[in-house]
């Protein structure tokens, strides 16, 4: 399987999966290049109750797209401090996460999955480490 990363152009604001750095931005056409200092790794657990609405990802509030049901992505990113924010449908309701990524802690993973409610579910991050993740 080939390893994809979720950028952001930094020309047009065009949200991209890409193989590599240097690529063309699908939109404006300018080189898209990966930041070299770190990478956060999303996992979506899949939905017991087959809720395979994607949820929006918002990095520093941000929008990079959107997360299918049972689906790993990373982000490259500069060092720096992080918040990630994630909803699904017309809810926005989620539990935060917030980390830095740093030359000690290069890569972060978090696992995000729908905590069910009475009146509306709410979408829970959870920071882990490595080896309870999936590879994509």
């Amino acid at each position: 399987m080939s390893q994809f990363f979720r950028i952001k152009c930094p020309s047009c604001g065009n949200v991209a999966d890409v193989a590599g750095t240097g690529l063309p931005c699908g939109n404006c056409k300018s080189p898209l290049n990966l930041p070299e200092d770190g990478v956060i790794q999303i996992y979506r657990m899949g939905s017991p109750m087959g809720i395979a609405v994607g949820m929006g990802i918002y990095l520093n509030e941000n929008p990079l797209g959107h997360l299918a049901n049972a689906e790993t992505i990373r982000i490259p990113v500069p060092y720096g401090h992080y918040k990630l924010h994630m909803t699904h449908g017309a809810n926005r309701k989620c539990k935060d996460v917030e980390f830095d990524i740093t030359p000690e802690e290069r890569v972060v993973y978090v696992k995000a999955h729908l905590k069910m409610g009475f009146i509306s579910n709410t979408v829970v991050l959870e920071k882990v480490t490595g080896d309870t993740m999936p590879q994509p």
